[in-house]
């Protein structure tokens, strides 16, 4: 009989042990900052391979430098995501100067970098 209160006994331990584990885990995995865009520090927080043009405005100095290159040169006449011969991606933003030139802003994209690139070559 003792042997049978024990194990009773035990197993709602070992019950409300694991429901406390449960608890405690979800709480330590939740994310406590409100910042639902966290990634590690890493300023890439979209796939490079289906990213927007929105994806990358959003990264620090793209979005300054599209601006200030659309206040002096107009909407750009063309942009899109390209892929590069390593596998690599980049977004490209194509405009005509006044002298009939193309000017572009290249935005390269990997894992958790990325780089602002001037010129069209």
């Amino acid at each position: 009989m003792f042997f049978v209160i024990f194990e009773v006994y035990t197993n709602l331990i070992m019950k409300n042990l694991l429901y406390l584990f449960l608890a405690v885990t979800m709480f330590a995995c939740s994310s406590g900052d409100g910042d639902n865009n966290s990634n590690d520090g890493c300023p890439i927080d979209f796939e490079c391979s289906t990213a927007t043009a929105n994806d990358f405005l959003s990264l620090e100095q793209v979005g300054e430098d599209y601006q200030s290159t659309v206040d002096g040169l107009g909407e750009p006449i063309s942009e899109g995501l390209y892929q590069d011969m390593d596998g690599g991606y980049y977004w490209r933003w194509v405009w005509i100067n006044a002298n009939g030139d193309e000017e572009c802003i290249n935005v390269s994209c990997s894992d958790c970098s990325y780089g602002i690139i001037g010129g069209c070559d």
